[in-house]
């Protein structure tokens, strides 16, 4: 694969060697890759397989969630009341 820019040296070399990604001559990926990004000639998944890697998902357990009703019902905070304002507070 081609490099962008120039061939580090001084200082930019010297971070590149001390940084614990740096495996000799390249850097090291720590996540793996799916394949159609390491070779061109695989195919690219599908969104479909992207997001559900072929199978349905669902949560172990219901999500959290809040009502937002609650907090409009109070009504915005006094900070963002014009003085004067005539807007009725819940």
């Amino acid at each position: 694969m081609k490099s962008f820019g120039g061939t580090p040296q001084g200082a930019r070399l010297e971070r590149i060697k001390a940084s614990p990604r740096w495996a000799g001559e390249r850097f090291r990926n720590v996540h793996p890759i799916i394949p159609g990004l390491r070779d061109p000639s695989a195919s690219m998944p599908t969104i479909r397989e992207f997001l559900c890697d072929g199978e349905r998902r669902t949560p172990r357990r219901p999500l959290p969630s809040m009502n937002p009703l609650d907090t409009w019902a109070s009504g915005p905070p006094a900070a963002f009341e014009p003085p004067g304002s005539a807007i009725p507070r819940r």
